[in-house]
């Protein structure tokens, strides 16, 4: 069964955030970001990530990757560290991408991807860390996202995350409207930590990582310029305009305190 067929299989419903995550959006965004990787900074995130788990990561730790995407940070965590993984992600052609990209790498046994909502879900084992990039943001009740995270840890077990925040309540006017548009669910940093802290998790970390998150940006929006002609060996120019000038849109938002990027780290108590 292909991975498109067993995504279609597992669930009906078909979200794809009015169009930013069907195949063609999906694909587009990693030609950005790297190889198998949909979200900020790909690969080298990923590195910033698992040098803050430095002693942690051994092999058979046991992840859940929430809004795993198609599998970036799965594969990599599986190949250097000797992980299993379970990937759970609401759209329907990240799972199928993710299958069939860890069909093609061999790894099948040791990565399973599933469609389906974390918070409705349930594992039969306890997981060692949870780790999601850039996903949280789809998920307006934070209390009751870090409430069932802490229960699918062991106990010991971390959770290491990044996503968008906001700077200030409220932003801009154009800030607001594109949070509307992007059905995106934005806290401040500070009060993320807090909601982490009241779900019983210990030893938080906040980084307001905003100025790597724009080093990061302006990177990327670089790579799309002057990659212009690959780019469009497989995109249209509409394709590239909408991303230079989305991207552009986040670094103004960052530089004027409407937007931030946070990477957070806590612990179940053992």
């Amino acid at each position: 069964m292909s991975g498109t067929q067993a995504a279609n299989d597992a669930s009906k419903q078909k979200f794809d955030n009015d169009g930013q995550y069907s195949r063609n959006s999906i694909l587009r965004y990693e030609m950005i970001f790297g190889d198998n990787y949909i979200s900020t900074g790909g690969p080298e995130t990923t590195d910033n990530l698992t040098s803050r788990l430095e002693g942690f990561l051994k092999p058979g730790v046991r992840v859940l990757d929430v809004g795993s995407g198609i599998g970036g940070a799965a594969f990599h965590l599986v190949e250097k560290y000797g992980a299993r993984v379970v990937g759970i992600d609401l759209a329907e052609e990240m799972v199928a991408i993710g299958i069939d990209r860890a069909e093609a790498a061999g790894m099948s046994d040791k990565v399973r991807f599933i469609l389906g909502d974390v918070l409705e879900t349930q594992f039969p084992e306890k997981f060692d860390l949870i780790w999601s990039r850039d996903a949280f943001m789809h998920i307006p009740d934070k209390a009751r996202l870090f409430e069932t995270l802490f229960g699918l840890l062991a106990p010991g077990g971390k959770l290491i995350i990044t996503d968008y925040a906001r700077g200030k309540t409220p932003g801009s006017p154009e800030f607001e409207d594109y949070i509307k548009k992007t059905h995106y669910s934005v806290i401040e940093p500070e009060r993320y930590g807090k909601v982490l802290e009241a779900a019983g998790f210990t030893d938080v970390v906040v980084d307001d990582a905003t100025a790597t998150f724009i080093d990061i940006l302006r990177r990327e929006e670089g790579r799309l310029r002057s990659e212009r002609s690959r780019f469009l060996t497989a995109f249209s120019e509409q394709d590239l305009n909408y991303l230079v000038d989305r991207w552009n849109m986040k670094i103004g938002f960052c530089e004027a305190g409407d937007m931030k990027w946070g990477i957070y780290l806590a612990t179940r108590p053992a």
